[in-house]
This record gives C-alpha cells, sequence and structure tokens, in this order.
C-alpha cells in the first residue's frame, strides 16, 4: 500500500505565548485509497518517542483518491503543556537537531 507521504507546502505564524508556537500550514497528502471523504474534524497528537510535543487539528477537508493539495491545518507545539519537563527536554533536543 502506497503511504500518504505528507508534505508541507506552507507555514504561517498565527500566535506565540510562553510555552507555545500556534502555526498555520498547508500540507500536501496522496490518499493510496479509491475513497473520497469529508472530514469535518481530526486531530492528531506530534509525537518524538512516545512524547507528545504538541497537536495539529484540520476542520471540513475533503480528500479524494489520489493527490490533495493544500489542505490547511493549524499545528500547536507546546511541549511544556503537553508531556512537562519531558516534552521540554525531548522538543529541545529535536530543535536543536535542525537549529544550530
Amino acid at each position: 500500500m502506497t503511504k500518504l507521504s505528507p508534505q508541507v507546502g506552507s507555514l504561517e505564524i498565527l500566535d506565540t505565548s510562553k510555552t507555545s508556537l500556534t502555526i498555520g500550514a498547508e500540507v500536501n497528502v496522496t490518499n493510496p485509497t479509491e475513497y473520497a471523504a469529508t472530514v469535518p474534524f481530526i486531530d492528531i497528537n506530534i509525537l518524538v518517542n512516545d512524547t507528545i510535543l504538541g497537536h495539529a487539528t484540520a476542520r471540513n477537508v475533503s480528500v479524494v483518491p489520489g493527490a490533495n493539495h493544500n489542505l490547511p491545518i493549524v499545528a500547536v507545539w507546546d511541549p511544556s503543556t503537553q508531556s512537562g519537563k519531558q516534552g521540554i527536554h525531548t522538543g529541545s533536543e529535536l530543535l536543536s537537531q535542525y537549529i544550530s
């Protein structure tokens, strides 16, 4: 079976707080099935090694078989609230792999 293979098309910072970052994004995914659907609400956790660092939400998304482009999502990065000290440590380790 083909994978979803998500790719981020664009990013926009929507809000920040002392512990969080809210990002709007458009993502591209491949629906490997022959089915289409409209999903009224989906919320998924953002995980690294079983530690929750945030979550991403999509509302009223229509998905067709094959390529789906520019699906809007909102992601909240908030390791502290989601997983406390372990979240802060894991989130910092993850970011340090990309930002130095």
